[in-house]
């Protein structure tokens, strides 16, 4: 048969699927098959099939699906049981069936050997291999020597929907932080680099596999990880002036079991946070919750932006005494105590991007 340590090959690296459903049919001396599963939770929806005519598949969705009338008794098989479909494809009235008449005789289907791998509420797998043409029916040795199989192709595909299921999670927090203002970097425990974002990246150089070295960004990320506190550190741009970035560690609990099966796990998180780049502030929602007209919204963000309250009327067209009047405003229905307690409220209401 199938070697067990193939179908656990796969379990790791889906792109293993399609050579290992083409050994079992070998295997079986079938001629066709599939294996496909829907983990809800995971939004995973995969189907690996080899040796079916597209067009018949493609026929089934739309037209014969709901002319199965075998698909019943299957699906109503308990998880792990493998039905044989010989005996069903004898009975008159399967054979009297639009369904017998124009999709399985075409296709010169004898037999098909299906499980329900699975049968979860968020999760939903199955499998089939069918022999076609002049090959003959499956007999009890067949059935027996696939069904030894099934518990290991069933906790295949299940730790194949763990790692879509975290790589799913892994490709939300990369979105994140690819429009973040600030970036990430993952290192393991050899501060080696697993993961980092695009944008710092980009600034820096530094890629996935790198261990860190000795250029200045590298050794402030070592330095935050080895001293536990920020570290600053500036680099040069083409356009003269140097991009201060502020790195600072944290460190991540983490089971070494789950290095086994995939590698060096993340040991430290190092948050780059862009120095040189203004905060934008989430201006309509402060001006909802403490009741701020559009005007005193407009005098809160120009103050804010340009830090300066002397040209505030001026760059706003109103008289100065009118802008005063506006900000004192402001700080009433802020409680704040004048401009500098205004800003530490505002950088609170700082967005991500």
């Amino acid at each position: 048969m199938v070697d067990i340590d193939d179908i656990y090959d796969a379990a790791f690296d889906r792109d293993l699927f399609p050579a290992l459903l083409r050994k079992i049919l070998g295997a079986m001396n079938a001629q066709s098959g599939f294996l496909a599963w829907i983990d809800m939770e995971s939004q995973a929806n995969f189907e690996v099939q080899f040796g079916n005519d597209p067009a018949f598949l493609q026929s089934y969705a739309e037209t014969y699906a709901q002319h199965d009338i075998m698909r019943p008794t299957l699906q109503a098989a308990g998880e792990g049981v493998v039905m044989q479909a010989y005996e069903h494809l004898q009975a008159p009235e399967l054979q009297d069936s639009i369904f017998y008449k124009e999709w399985l005789a075409p296709q010169g289907i004898v037999d098909n050997l299906a499980v329900n791998l699975i049968k979860r509420e968020q999760m939903f797998a199955t499998m089939a291999i069918l022999r076609t043409g002049d090959a003959p029916p499956f007999d009890a040795e067949d059935t027996a020597r696939f069904t030894a199989i099934v518990p290991h192709i069933k906790r295949a595909v299940y730790m194949q929907s763990r790692l879509i299921h975290q790589a799913n999670l892994v490709g939300g927090y990369q979105r994140i932080t690819s429009g973040a203002r600030n970036g990430l970097v993952l290192l393991d425990d050899k501060l080696c680099v697993l993961d980092i974002d695009r944008a710092t990246q980009g600034l820096t150089g530094l890629r996935v596999d790198q261990v860190l070295g000795a250029p200045p960004f590298e050794k402030a990320l070592g330095a935050a990880v080895r001293d536990a506190g920020p570290v600053a550190v500036e680099l040069p741009s083409e356009g003269g002036e140097g991009v201060t970035l502020l790195c600072v560690a944290q460190p991540l609990e983490r089971d070494g079991f789950g290095d086994f099966a995939g590698g060096a796990g993340v040991a430290h998180a190092v948050h780059v946070l862009r120095v040189d780049q203004p905060a934008s502030i989430a201006f309509a929602s402060m001006a909802e919750l403490y009741g701020l007209t559009p005007t005193e919204v407009r005098v809160m963000a120009d103050a804010f932006a340009h830090a300066d309250l002397t040209a505030l009327g001026d760059r706003l067209g109103m008289a100065r005494a009118t802008a005063r009047t506006h900000l004192h405003r402001i700080y009433d229905k802020t409680r704040t105590q004048g401009f500098a307690g205004l800003c530490l409220l505002a950088h609170r209401f700082a967005l991500p991007v």
